[in-house]
């Protein structure tokens, strides 16, 4: 397939530089190293059975925080709660 013209392109066919193309034939004829991590699995599913077991949310600290937040102990920054969140779902504030 031949392109013959690019709408809105700044670069003109006499300007491309065809000398930066190179073909590589010294990278495939040399091994490739093998990768650097090893995973001891059985390690792994005994962490993943301990971390089923854990309960994903500790309701007796939510509890008290609600019941500090009622009795006007624990301060609520709405500003720096949502900003938090924002950081946490787009990456920025």
């Amino acid at each position: 397939m031949k392109i013959d013209k690019v709408a809105g392109s700044a670069i003109t066919q006499t300007q491309f530089d065809h000398s930066s193309r190179r073909t590589s034939t010294t990278a495939s004829s040399q091994p490739r190293p093998e990768p650097g991590v090893q995973v001891d699995t059985q390690r792994m599913a005994n962490m993943q059975e301990q971390l089923k077991q854990l309960p994903s949310i500790d309701m007796d600290k939510v509890a008290a925080v609600k019941d500090a937040l009622a009795r006007g102990e624990l301060e609520l920054d709405i500003q720096a709660l949502s900003g938090a969140i924002m950081q946490f779902h787009t990456g920025h504030e």
